[in-house]
């Protein structure tokens, strides 16, 4: 077992596993807004979490060519695997307090065009 490069490796692995974490907040975001959390749209949300774990394997074999990783290696999966956790407790929370304050302003926005859309309308039935 040849051990150079090991840790240049590992780190890659780290990094990776970290902006997987970042790539996971776009699905995350996507989730939130059709109500996949609250239980409705289950189809949506098991095709956004098939379609990170796709994203993220891509990423994972892209880079593992990019930087020609020997085979595979179980501290690879410990780095993807560490570089998310890092990444959870680092940026996630900065992360979702913006995530959570565009939701409010984009459910905001939506009530206003609502309620001015049934004024218009109540207007219209008026004259």
């Amino acid at each position: 077992m040849d051990s150079r490069g090991q840790i240049f490796v590992f780190c890659i692995c780290l990094c990776v596993g970290f902006f997987g974490g970042i790539l996971y907040e776009g699905f995350g975001f996507v989730r939130v807004l059709f109500s996949c959390p609250r239980g409705k749209n289950k189809i949506l949300g098991g095709a956004l979490d098939v379609g990170f774990c796709l994203t993220f394997a891509l990423v994972a074999v892209a880079a593992a060519y990019l930087f020609d990783f020997p085979a595979f290696r179980v501290y690879m999966w410990a780095g993807y695997a560490l570089g998310g956790i890092i990444y959870l407790k680092t940026l996630h929370k900065i992360i979702a307090f913006l995530e959570n304050l565009c939701y409010n302003k984009i459910t905001e926005w939506t009530k206003k065009a609502r309620k001015r859309e049934k004024t218009l309308k109540k207007r219209g039935k008026r004259v």
